[in-house]
């Protein structure tokens, strides 16, 4: 009696897990909108969106490049106190001549 009771306790709770993968497999899979959290989460978790992943990085990456292109393109000269020492640097100062510390 005792070890039918066990049984049927583990067969209900390995149904519920498999029930459960199968739910957040269809949201996973769903494009909806509605599960955009649980699909976040889901993809997270078992490393669905890599593709994703590397492209959300080659653009992070163009974007970078890009916004130094422009800072380069329109760097005007100037003449600014170091951040450490106070002491002035240029445009054409890669590294403090006072200080040594490296400017961007």
């Amino acid at each position: 009696m005792m070890n039918t009771f066990a049984t049927v306790i583990v067969l209900v709770v390995a149904g519920a897990l498999v029930a459960a993968m199968i739910f957040m497999i269809r949201i996973s899979g769903d494009d909806s909108g509605k599960h955009a959290e649980v699909k976040q989460f889901v993809e997270a978790l078992f490393g669905g969106s890599a593709s994703q992943a590397a492209s959300k990085e080659t653009a992070e990456e163009r974007q970078a490049e890009n916004a130094i292109a422009l800072q380069t393109a329109a760097k005007q000269p100037f003449k600014e106190p170091c951040p450490a020492c106070g002491d002035a640097v240029t445009h054409q100062d890669v590294d403090c001549p006072s200080c040594g510390l490296r400017l961007l």
